[in-house]
């Protein structure tokens, strides 16, 4: 049965399970262009079998793989593990200026497979639900993402949600015959704390006035 990692209104975020469920859906998304342009890229072809054998990797690896629901239907994948400098291929020393070498880091990739629910604010919702699950259940102090730098969507995603800019590892990730550059975000748990309280307070103030 599923773990539950986060949960808040519409949206439910599970672990992933070793079920011909998952995988289809997991399959599916990883066949729609639509998602494999952010993704993956065009090239790179999936089959049942291959997400079978990513997933039992992925997991030998400490990676938390988990589903996305809104309203109990799939909608989207993001996973999580604990990084360091080697992750995000930075030196150490440049590392050490954004985490402490006691810190808890997670890195976090996420994406919505179910192209109806983009563009709505939903993605914005959903990390910031497992931003919280991490540094709440998990004692992560710090969070880190790591987007391509065309990926103009993800980018203003992560910055709603707090996220800061770090620094670019050129040539990084290679997706459809190409190296491209990433952008390493990072946000601490004293700044994600300061912007909850600050929408808490504007909330509590837009409910005075009605």
């Amino acid at each position: 049965m599923a773990d539950t990692i986060a949960r808040d209104g519409h949206i439910h975020i599970r672990t992933m399970e070793e079920t011909e469920q998952d995988f289809q859906t997991f399959l599916k998304w990883m066949t729609d262009p639509r998602t494999m342009k952010y993704w993956e890229g065009m090239t790179e072809h999936f089959t049942y079998e291959r997400v079978v054998r990513d997933y039992r990797e992925s997991r030998e690896e400490h990676v938390e793989q988990c589903i996305i629901e809104w309203d109990s239907k799939a909608i989207g994948y993001c996973q999580f593990c604990i990084v360091n400098a080697g992750n995000y291929e930075v030196p150490e020393a440049q590392f050490g200026q954004f985490a402490d070498k006691q810190d808890v880091v997670y890195g976090i990739d996420i994406f919505l497979g179910e192209a109806d629910y983009r563009d709505r604010g939903i993605g914005t919702k959903c990390m910031k639900v497992l931003m919280k699950a991490l540094f709440d259940e998990r004692n992560a102090d710090m969070l880190m993402i790591d987007p391509k730098t065309h990926n103009a969507r993800a980018i203003r995603c992560y910055h709603k949600c707090g996220f800061r800019d770090l620094c670019v590892v050129p040539e990084r990730e290679l997706q459809d015959g190409i190296y491209h550059d990433s952008l390493i975000m990072g946000i601490r748990k004293k700044e994600f704390t300061v912007e909850l309280n600050q929408r808490d307070r504007a909330k509590s103030y837009q409910e005075q006035i009605k």
